[in-house]
Formats: structure tokens, sequence, C-alpha cells
């Protein structure tokens, strides 16, 4: 009898535990629930004096690499004749010399399914102020050369490519809260 009472009180304090873990687990699921606003706003915050990781990448042949890679991924996925049209523009006329490494980098900046515009609207200050027109002109032919690397440039990628054309070779300086841009 005393064997029953004791292994009765080890099951009761295991329920107890389980039941108290359980409680614990759904109050701070509760509190993750009601401060998400509050963890938003402060992402939102750090990004403004900080800066978004795609605004705060100071080398142009990275950036143009990104935006390549992202032309692609909008729309489906990266192709091996995309992948190698991007590192041959990687090696000429880009000139980068760690390919392989900035590759993978720039991938790591890149989302399938993003809409390009998001991507470009962050590095577009980046690209006006160290390429010269030349230069940016150059960059949108590679761009379409891309987008046609394995099929014809799809919808997505035209407008994308000619939305980057404006911003680009236009005169105006453009300033981009990317919150409130999302569908421009």
């Amino acid at each position: 009898m005393p064997l029953l009472l004791g292994l009765v009180g080890i099951i009761a304090a295991i329920l107890f535990w389980v039941l108290r873990v359980h409680g614990t687990v759904q109050g701070l699921q509760a509190v993750d629930r009601d401060t998400k606003g509050l963890q938003r706003r402060a992402v939102s915050t750090f990004e403004d004096i900080v800066g978004t990781p795609l605004q705060r990448v100071r080398d142009p042949r990275l950036a143009a690499t990104i935006l390549m890679i992202q032309l692609v991924r909008t729309g489906s996925p990266l192709t091996a004749s995309e992948k190698t049209r991007i590192l041959e523009f990687m090696e000429t006329p880009l000139e980068i010399e760690r390919i392989s490494a900035t590759f993978e980098r720039a991938w790591g900046y890149t989302q399938a399914r993003l809409p390009f515009s998001q991507v470009s609207d962050q590095v577009i200050p980046l690209l006006r102020e160290t390429l010269t027109r030349a230069e940016r002109t150059q960059f949108i032919e590679m761009l379409t050369q891309v987008a046609g690397a394995h099929s014809a440039p799809s919808e997505l990628q035209r407008e994308g490519i000619a939305r980057l054309r404006r911003r680009l070779l236009s005169d105006q300086v453009h300033t981009f809260d990317t919150r409130r841009n999302r569908s421009a």
C-alpha cells in the first residue's frame, strides 16, 4: 500500500509540473501576441536609425549582383543559364575577384518571389552615388540580358527593369521610405 501511495504521489507531482509548465508557456505566448506591435515598432525604429541590410551595402558591385539575382528570383527559381550569365557579368565587367563568395553573399540578400522593386529601391541611392550615367545604362543592359538568359523576360521583369531605369537615369534624386512604397 505505501508503494502504491508513493507511485500516485509521483504521478501527481509530474502532472502538476506538466500543467504548470503548460500554463507558463501559454502565458508567454499571450505576452508575445500582446507585444507584437511594440516589436514591429522597435524593428522599424532600428531600421530607421541603422538602415535595412540592403541599405547598409556599400559596394556597388555587390549591389549589382544582388539585383541581378533578385531579378530572376522574382518570378521563378534561378536557372543554370541565368546563373552562368550572372557569373560572367561578375567576372567582366564587374571585375569581382572572389566571385563564388560574392555570389553567395548576394544570394543571402535576396528572397524568392520578393518583388524586384522592393530590393532595387533600397540600393538605388548607392548606385546613383557611385555609378556614372554610362555605367548605369550598362547595368540596365546587363539586367535585361540576365532576364533573357533562360527565356524571354517576363512582364514582371520588364516592369522592374523599366522602373529601375526611370529611377536610375532620371536627374531627380529619389528618397525612399520602403515601408510606404511597397507597391510603388
